[in-house]
């Protein structure tokens, strides 16, 4: 898999570019996730820092909001202000004073976000919406579920509607979760329990999007390239595009098109559903029968085979736990 080496050293350089904050000095989540290569990564900033393995070394304490507040810190936030008064720092009223004059904005990076976005224009010139899947037996559901630093990873196979066997994979990831980036969190784990399944199926449904994404390449597109199989993406939230008509009890399906682009559907199946999920090919799956199969399985929201991988997931993470 291409950039397994920017994902095995991504934590550790990021608490390096924190580690280059100087005392007396502050930076901002914001200001962080840039130097990452991308700042849609802040949330994931706050989450990164809360997990500091090193606080003695990595000052995550000099980190603040782009409003000048403290924001959190694991030992709460009057140690967090001791820390920095300690350091020179005034703070009134739960804000740094002077906050643009001892601003840190000099990172030594080389923006490892960046060089995964080019990983992923590199693979999107490979997905294709074209049908190469012939007839479909035997159908897998996957997804993943997290007790950091570990992944658990489920494949649901499933031949002619029954489910025929469950496949579970445990791994360490320290790839945190960021909106747009979430195949190089996923993909390892998911590579590694298709790789476990026998036999292999004719088409992986993947909870995730598929070309349903604002650069056409999802979970499931880039899991379709990466392991040369048709796949489907079946996600709860929509990234982009807009829904054509309304989808309820009594229109169950919409085009979803972007630009006036085709790129999925919405689809709301299941008694109990209140919502849609977004469907889209993943890769070397057509429109069209992307939103048959996903229907076909749909007893609830969500399509069996994924829905099964779901709460196995789930289970194996809570039994560890």
């Amino acid at each position: 898999m291409e950039g397994i080496g920017i994902l095995r050293n991504f934590r550790k350089d990021f608490y390096s570019l924190v580690s280059q904050i100087p005392k007396g000095k502050v930076t901002t989540y914001g200001r962080l996730a840039k130097a990452l290569g991308d700042k849609i990564a802040a949330r994931a900033v706050g989450t990164m820092l809360n997990q500091n393995p090193d606080p003695i070394t990595v000052p995550c304490h000099r980190v603040i909001r782009s409003d000048g507040t403290l924001g959190g810190y694991g030992k709460g936030k009057e140690k967090k202000k001791e820390l920095l008064e300690r350091e020179g720092i005034d703070i009134e009223d739960g804000k740094v004073i002077d906050f643009d004059d001892i601003l840190h904005l000099d990172f030594d990076s080389d923006r490892p976000l960046k060089k995964l976005r080019q990983i992923q224009e590199n693979v999107k010139k490979k997905v294709s919406v074209q049908d190469l899947c012939g007839e479909v037996s035997k159908i897998a559901g996957v997804d993943v579920s997290y007790s950091y630093p570990k992944a658990y990873s489920t494949l649901s196979l499933w031949d002619d509607g029954e489910e025929i066997d469950r496949f579970t994979v445990e791994r360490e990831t320290k790839f945190p979760y960021i909106p747009t980036y979430l195949a190089f969190r996923e993909l390892p784990c998911l590579i590694e329990v298709l790789e476990k399944a026998e036999p292999k199926p004719d088409i992986v449904m993947v909870d995730g999007n598929g070309v349903l994404h604002p650069r056409r390449i999802g979970l499931a597109s880039h899991l379709g390239v990466e392991m040369d199989i048709p796949t489907i993406g079946v996600a709860k939230t929509k990234l982009c595009g807009d829904v054509i008509e309304k989808v309820d009890k009594d229109h169950r399906v919409s085009e979803i098109r972007y630009d006036g682009e085709l790129i999925g559907h919405a689809i709301l199946e299941g008694s109990r559903a209140k919502n849609p999920i977004y469907v889209s090919p993943g890769h070397h799956v057509p429109y069209d029968k992307t939103a048959e199969l996903v229907r076909k399985y749909c007893e609830y929201k969500i399509p069996e085979p994924i829905r099964k991988a779901h709460i196995e997931a789930k289970k194996r993470r809570k039994k560890d736990g």
